[in-house]
């Protein structure tokens, strides 16, 4: 049993606990900038880009979202777009999901001189296989996801939610030298970039 001099107190602190779940669930969550992951074309960096015919249901469970893109390129490359109002599910290892199976054991960051402002998370794995990723939030790339949802908690509970965007190349070896499907899949990443950010875009708030 509550004393009644409490109930003010506690039927305030349940109203602040109810604004992110009334905000979120009912009110539409997503800030839109004007960009569309369908908006990509299928050419990049020079290939033509084909489906993968993969099921949409597995994004839509790991990721919370619909908006997506999966194509293949080559033999060896699998280009995957995603979107989503909810950050933690894009950037908490992605791989699990895009990458099922490949087995990396080797994580770390580069920079390419064409595009030093992109942190590009390298993935690797003892067979060869070699993935790319970069995270895209209201204009910035996120090289620490740790330090942005520390730094953006209280706002991605209290505000509607930008999209985060995931850009993920697959690389598998299955031919060519490792350094080259190294290779062409930062420049596929770095295109699939280029393309989303050239579209005419709408200002946030």
């Amino acid at each position: 049993m509550i004393c009644a001099r409490y109930l003010p107190g506690v039927a305030a602190l349940l109203a602040l606990a109810c604004i992110p779940t009334v905000l979120h669930s009912y009110m539409g969550p997503r800030l839109e900038d004007g960009h569309s992951v369908n908006a990509l074309p299928l050419r990049l960096n020079g290939m033509e880009g084909r489906s993968s015919e993969r099921s949409p249901g597995w994004v839509r469970e790991l990721y919370g979202t619909s908006d997506f893109i999966e194509r293949k390129y080559g033999a060896a490359l699998t280009l995957f777009v995603a979107r989503s109002p909810d950050p933690k599910g894009l950037y908490h290892h992605p791989e699990h999901g895009v990458a099922h199976g490949d087995g990396y054991e080797r994580a770390f960051v580069v920079r390419r001189p064409e595009h030093p402002e992109v942190p590009i998370f390298v993935l690797e794995s003892p067979r060869g296989d070699r993935s790319v990723y970069a995270l895209l939030y209201e204009g910035e790339f996120i090289e620490h996801p740790i330090r942005f949802q520390l730094r953006n908690a209280v706002a991605l509970l209290v505000r509607p939610r930008s999209l985060m965007t995931l850009f993920f190349v697959r690389g598998k070896a299955v031919g060519g030298s490792p350094t080259a499907v190294a290779s062409s899949g930062e420049a596929l990443l770095l295109a699939a970039i280029d393309s989303f950010l050239a579209q005419p875009g709408t200002p946030l708030p």
